[in-house]
């Protein structure tokens, strides 16, 4: 489908995205970017601004430019449908925060969504990080796991959490992950997503499985 830009001063547009979760530098809930976004952070309160962030290599003879840009990928990204959102490479868990966004500025229409120039959350809720990519489950979390400085959001089928390629495993928190949306709602003063709206992502078949020798994780069994 042919890119669409649209005029600047225009209504927002409502897109989903998916962010990484992990703590601020005050200790709370902080929304962390996800695959391609062109920002570097999602500061509480405060527009998401877009960069390119191609390097200069893989720029070539493209001079510097505003995102987001007809003739390149970046840019504040966003789907049409939760269920369009990418999946995480296999060694990597799925960002666990699921929300709707408000798209402005300049925004670049495709198939199957928008990339805009500026961005705030509406609405999030949590979901299992394993549900949301790997392998269907109920999804609400039950637990939330902690790894280099992310949180990871876990359901009772997944709760033993998620040993990484290189055969470490996450670590339980002892968070309560109702208590850790609510702050994250209230850090980002947005409305809860309800948990139905999540069923297209959590309920996806199964991710293929990478060749044997990809790095990937896996669930940690009892």
């Amino acid at each position: 489908m042919e890119e669409l830009p649209r005029a600047e001063g225009t209504e927002p547009i409502d897109g989903w995205r998916l962010w990484r979760l992990g703590l601020g530098a005050d200790h709370r809930p902080a929304l962390l970017p996800a695959g391609s976004g062109g920002t570097d952070a999602w500061v509480p309160r405060r527009e998401a601004r877009a960069r390119c962030g191609v390097p200069a290599l893989l720029r070539g003879t493209r001079r510097p430019h505003d995102a987001p840009d007809p003739s390149c990928v970046c840019g504040i990204h966003a789907s049409r449908a939760l269920g369009d959102a990418p999946r995480a490479a296999p060694a990597y868990p799925t960002p666990p925060v699921a929300g709707t966004v408000a798209l402005w500025g300049r925004v670049i229409e495709h198939e199957r969504g928008w990339r805009a120039a500026f961005a705030y959350p509406s609405r999030l809720t949590l979901v299992c990080t394993l549900c949301a990519g790997l392998e269907p489950g109920p999804g609400v979390p039950v637990v939330v796991h902690r790894f280099a400085g992310q949180l990871y959001p876990l359901c009772e089928a997944h709760r033993e959490g998620v040993q990484l390629p290189d055969g470490r495993r996450t670590t339980d928190t002892g968070l309560d992950p109702s208590a850790v949306q609510g702050e994250l709602l209230d850090v980002y003063a947005v409305d809860l997503l309800p948990f139905e709206a999540v069923e297209a992502l959590r309920s996806r078949p199964a991710a293929p499985p990478p060749p044997a020798f990809f790095p990937r994780i896996v669930p940690v069994t009892r």
